[in-house]
């Protein structure tokens, strides 16, 4: 047997309770305006994306390691239209330290979809970026990427060069939020 409880009784962090053999927490239909995504177009860089029809897995919904190819697409273009630069073809040689994403809803094929790009966090030898992949004004998915820039000649970690933590601070701004 499953049944759901009334929208008006959702819980107190704003998902609707499914009960049933199956157990499923779906978010309210606003929960994303109680995020701070209002705050984060304020500085973010928004990337249009197309998603390629070959993304979908069987569930009719874009796989979540596609997702991570589009946000990775979405850091590049916005790093070239920060700095001109292509990462490892021009620019300071810089690599993916470790990428957290959380995945809010569903991304479907054949619905506009961009990524909004911006600093959450710089460091002395790395940077964080934070993409949020919004779908019909709603945030479908958030990753953070911690960017480490290395020396050319040792490829070891070094300091981000003025000129960079200036372009880089340029585009700071909060972590996302979901709640």
């Amino acid at each position: 047997m499953i049944g759901f409880a009334h929208p008006r009784n959702s819980g107190p962090d704003g998902y609707r309770l499914w009960w049933g053999t199956v157990g499923i927490m779906l978010p309210d239909r606003n929960d994303w305006t109680m995020s701070n995504f209002a705050e984060i177009r304020a500085v973010a860089t928004p990337i249009e994306i197309e998603l390629r029809w070959s993304d979908q897995d069987i569930n009719g919904h874009v796989n979540n390691v596609a997702i991570l190819s589009v946000m990775e697409e979405a850091r590049i273009r916005a790093t070239q239209e920060w700095t001109a630069t292509t990462p490892g073809m021009s620019g300071p040689p810089r690599i993916a330290r470790s990428l957290n994403t959380n995945f809010d809803r569903e991304v479907r094929y054949g619905v506009a979809t961009s990524v909004w790009v911006w600093v959450p966090r710089v460091g002395t030898t790395s940077f964080v970026l934070g993409h949020l992949l919004v779908q019909d004004d709603r945030p479908c998915a958030y990753t953070e990427a911690t960017m480490v820039v290395l020396d050319e000649a040792t490829g070891r970690p070094k300091p981000h060069d003025d000129t960079f933590r200036k372009e880089l601070e340029r585009h700071a701004g909060p972590a996302y939020r979901a709640r």
